[in-house]
């Protein structure tokens, strides 16, 4: 019920406002923001939760299957893909890495202001 209103809400703000994104989407962000706000995820959501994430594998399917139907583009422009999954593999990882040290700096700085 939680994600129905949710969701509904974000629906009928996107139309109201005219925003172009898809309101999933769009809830998808409004439900993590209500989980940092909390700082908990609610228990009926931990239990929809992980038989998804059991068999998250199955949700890529679609798109490795979809890949088949463009191996022409995928030839004529491997090097650009590579380089372009090798940047942004790597960017990730330093942005994940700097935030990473950045919330382990905040918590000691927090633990050893609270001794």
């Amino acid at each position: 019920m939680f994600l129905w209103i949710i969701f509904t809400t974000s629906d009928y703000l996107l139309t109201i406002f005219d925003v172009a994104i898809p309101a999933g989407l769009f809830g998808i962000l409004v439900l993590f923001l209500w989980f940092v706000v909390l700082r908990c995820v609610a228990s009926p959501i931990k239990m929809a939760a992980q038989p998804l994430l059991s068999h998250m594998s199955l949700f890529f399917l679609p798109a490795i299957v979809g890949i088949v139907n463009y191996t022409d583009l995928l030839a004529t422009h491997a090097l650009a893909l590579i380089l372009a999954i090798v940047v942004a593999t790597l960017l990730s990882l330093l942005i994940t890495a700097l935030i990473s040290q950045w919330l382990f700096n905040k918590m000691d700085n927090h633990e050893n202001s609270s001794h």
